[in-house]
């Protein structure tokens, strides 16, 4: 939704989930030099930020199987500027059981690239995971990135790194897409700013097109938490002791500031 609203001709240009960064991450996983990984990785970068428009921005929204980059990223762009977006656990709990098999499978799919990474160090061994839930699996991998995103945050610093999660965002909209244009350093002129909040993507749902109110919204939560409360319940609480255990905090720093 967000790399769609800043879409706007004259303000920037946005990539969702491009290709690109799915086959870097391949490429990795199949056994790339590390060295040569950085350079392709700066060549893909030159063809990513290049805009459509003169004077306009290239706003990217990788697909997370890219997070284990993203600090490369950042260090080959110095100028460049991220915001970390996130559910909240148990919005995300809710989310995977609700969308059904695709999903579930998806977030074992998540999980093994977390793993092929070495990124997750929970105290649990290879077999742990067989005897585990699909919303287990998926609260663990929810982890992994959490703590992911809380150690680039603290690295990187306020100036370059913002964090948000999806309730924040869906509860005042235009407010922070006007915080993210000023995070991403965008000259924001009343005529852009109109086009931007009448985006069709803040009114439609991000992945099926259709018209989709935070009502809708609130629908949709409300059936993942009737049909599937008491799993969705009994994992989040054995998800936060995993966090505790493991020094995982459940706030990230540096919220987008309005």
């Amino acid at each position: 939704m967000l790399v769609r609203a800043l879409d706007v001709p004259g303000l920037a240009m946005g990539l969702s989930e491009p290709m690109l960064c799915n086959d870097m991450m391949g490429w990795r996983w199949r056994g790339a030099d590390r060295r040569q990984v950085a350079a392709v990785l700066d060549a893909s970068l030159a063809l990513l930020q290049r805009p459509f428009g003169p004077g306009e921005a290239v706003v990217v929204k990788p697909s997370n199987i890219f997070n284990p980059l993203i600090q490369a990223v950042m260090a080959l762009r110095p100028e460049s500027r991220a915001l970390l977006l996130y559910a909240p656990l148990p919005v995300f709990l809710a989310s995977v059981a609700r969308k059904g098999l695709w999903c579930r499978l998806w977030a074992r799919e998540l999980l093994e690239g977390q793993l092929r990474e070495g990124g997750v160090e929970l105290g649990f061994g290879p077999a742990d995971f067989f005897r585990q839930s699909d919303l287990q699996v998926a609260a663990v991998g929810w982890l992994v990135q959490h703590r992911q995103f809380g150690q680039i945050a603290r690295a990187l610093g306020p100036a370059r790194v913002a964090t948000l999660d999806s309730e924040t965002l869906t509860a005042a909209k235009p407010e922070h897409l006007r915080a993210l244009t000023r995070h991403f350093g965008l000259e924001l002129s009343p005529a852009l700013e109109q086009a931007m909040l009448a985006n069709p993507a803040l009114t439609s749902h991000s992945k099926f097109g259709q018209a989709f109110s935070a009502e809708d919204r609130a629908a949709e939560q409300d059936f993942a938490r009737r049909a599937y409360g008491d799993e969705i319940d009994k994992v989040h609480v054995w998800a936060l002791e995993v966090a505790r255990v493991n020094g995982i905090a459940l706030d990230l720093p540096h919220p987008l500031s309005l």
